[in-house]
């Protein structure tokens, strides 16, 4: 299988009241959402804030608000168009209910081209493959319109499903990142991962 083959996306160009720039997966439209987006977002980050909990960076309460989520989204439009993030929020095609979301940050151009992805999922679509589906396209994207050679991927030791989706996608076992994010209460130590685009 080529990498062509491999990281499959169309860029979108019919565009909901909600979304700024889009693509596409086989089953899912991962967006970039505009401030108007805010109440689907949050109703997302609630009904999944225990589900995530484990694995995420710890929130404060303000976090699972509506105006919060309003402010992250004006944030990350901005990092968008500036090409410093890119965060995706997922949905299945056809739907509007948010499910998941994969972002590309520290983006790093010139003589690196490099930045780290993370993502999540509702509690309710794991099992089918969805966040495979959607990091897939998504790399193709950063590779393809971001030129980016190297992608990384630093997840928790103990979570074999999202360890189970980087190798997947063909990502390497690169070490230990000590203490790299605050999780549940504590800092903690995550295996780091890395993708190179070969094209």
């Amino acid at each position: 299988m080529s990498q062509g083959d491999l990281y499959m996306y169309s860029v979108e160009t019919r565009l909901f009241k909600d979304e700024y720039f889009a693509i596409t997966t086989e089953r899912l439209r991962l967006s970039v959402l505009r401030k108007s987006a805010c109440r689907r977002v949050t109703d997302y980050i609630v009904r999944n804030a225990e589900f995530h909990q484990k694995f995420s960076q710890t929130r404060n309460h303000d976090y699972f608000t509506v105006p919060v989520q309003r402010d992250f989204l004006i944030s990350d439009l901005a990092a968008f168009r500036k090409g410093s993030l890119v965060p995706f929020w997922i949905t299945m095609k056809g739907e509007d209910k948010i499910i998941g979301r994969v972002s590309f940050f520290n983006i790093a151009y010139g003589g690196m081209m490099s930045c780290a992805t993370g993502y999540h999922l509702d509690k309710d679509y794991t099992g089918q493959g969805i966040i495979t589906e959607a990091l897939r396209g998504a790399i193709g994207f950063m590779f393809d319109e971001f030129k980016m050679h190297r992608i990384e991927a630093f997840i928790l030791p103990e979570n074999e499903k999202s360890l189970n989706v980087v190798k997947r996608l063909g990502f390497t076992e690169e070490g230990k990142r000590a203490a790299y994010m605050h999780i549940n209460g504590q800092y903690r130590d995550h295996v780091a991962f890395y993708v190179l685009n070969d094209s």
